[in-house]
């Protein structure tokens, strides 16, 4: 009869262990999840890459409908020239493509800047063009950094406010569709969501026209 007690004690004790244990765990689970969904909790990085990953936040209501009077990227020469309707020759691919931005032709480490205030909305590694970073500006307008040196520079994060001519990385080789050509940035500029002609809105050093015959020989 005591044997028996014992037992029954037995279980009693085991099931009420396993409820506590059950309960403890439901409450681990149940506050993770609301830290997730705190805000500004969420910053999309990647640990995989040390790179924020490919999301894009909201546009910042501070900027105006005005357009910026833009900055060069960097004081170099356009070795590619920006072709959304012609293709142009791909050296690395080696075929014919279209081209949403230019090539600015620089040393493999020259600081690439910011070309006009902003807010910075993507830091991403494209496993075609490398490590990327997009900044909101007034006017709708959104230019984008391509072929970076993987060390973006500390504090170009998603929502991290720019100047025009602050540091956001250095030229590198990253873009793995444009490994046969010099170093250079790849620079696009999207006004309303449409990628244009950069140099409509950037007083390059070169005659882009001439470069634009070169790369479609």
């Amino acid at each position: 009869m005591e044997e028996n007690e014992n037992k029954k004690n037995a279980r009693t004790f085991y099931l009420t262990l396993a409820v506590i244990m059950a309960v403890v765990v439901l409450l681990i689970i149940s506050t993770t999840i609301a830290r997730r969904n705190l805000p500004g909790t969420d910053n999309g990085i990647d640990t995989s890459s040390g790179l924020q990953n490919d999301t894009q936040t909201g546009t910042n209501d501070n900027l105006s409908d005005t357009l910026p009077e833009f900055l060069l990227p960097i004081s170099e020469e356009i070795g590619v020239d920006f072709s959304d309707s012609i293709p142009v020759f791909s050296q690395t691919m080696n075929d014919y493509r279209t081209h949403t931005g230019v090539d600015i032709m620089a040393s493999l480490g020259t600081e690439v800047v910011a070309v006009a205030d902003g807010v910075v909305t993507r830091v991403w590694d494209d496993p075609f063009m490398g490590t990327c970073v997009s900044i909101e500006h007034s006017g709708n307008a959104v230019s984008v950094y391509k072929n970076l040196d993987p060390e973006v520079k500390d504090g170009i994060i998603i929502g991290a406010s720019v100047k025009g001519g602050d540091v956001i990385g250095a030229v590198g080789e990253s873009a793995m569709n444009e490994l046969a050509e010099e170093p250079h940035l790849h620079y696009e500029l999207t006004i309303n969501d449409k990628p244009v002609d950069p140099k409509e809105h950037h007083k390059f050093p070169n005659n882009s026209e001439e470069n634009k015959e070169n790369s479609e020989q």
